[in-house]
């Protein structure tokens, strides 16, 4: 099963190693050490889509903090390019469970930082089947039980 944990995980684990930026603690303010990163993921939306897979929306907003606040344009066009290419793959959150992010939105914000937007939707697994018996296994299993009864 996925958890908004291991795809919070995910998106850390990937813009960091696609980036080679450091990721800032997204729960502190400023002074946030140039250069780095800080991912917030906003808001969850959720519901089903069948029986046993629920759906989850999640949206994520990066700001990249570059380490020139007066003179950032190249270095944040730097960190746009490679957020872009880190994202023309599928980002694996677990084993089985891959997405794509198919549209990135970037704004330059102010003083040397530039956010960039974007959010995928899943579906996840949230009822455990593996131990559950197939119909057919149901019913062989009730006439193997009234033959041998009686």
């Amino acid at each position: 099963m996925v958890t908004i944990k291991d795809i919070f995980k995910a998106v850390c684990n990937k813009v960091s190693a696609d980036t080679g930026y450091k990721l800032a603690d997204s729960d502190l303010n400023e002074p946030v050490s140039r250069p780095s990163v800080k991912i917030f993921m906003d808001t969850v939306d959720t519901g089903f889509y069948s029986s046993a897979l629920k759906r989850v929306k999640v949206y994520f907003n990066l700001f990249f903090y570059a380490e020139n606040r007066q003179k950032s344009k190249s270095e944040c066009m730097e960190f746009q390019q490679k957020i872009s290419d880190a994202f023309l793959e599928p980002l694996c959150i677990k084993e089985g469970c891959s997405v794509f992010v198919d549209a990135l939105d970037f704004e330059k914000v102010e003083d040397g930082i530039l956010n960039c937007s974007f959010d995928f939707e899943i579906a996840v697994e949230f009822i455990d089947e593996s131990g559950l018996e197939t119909m057919e296994e149901l019913i062989m299993n009730e006439i193997v039980e009234v033959t041998a009864d009686g």
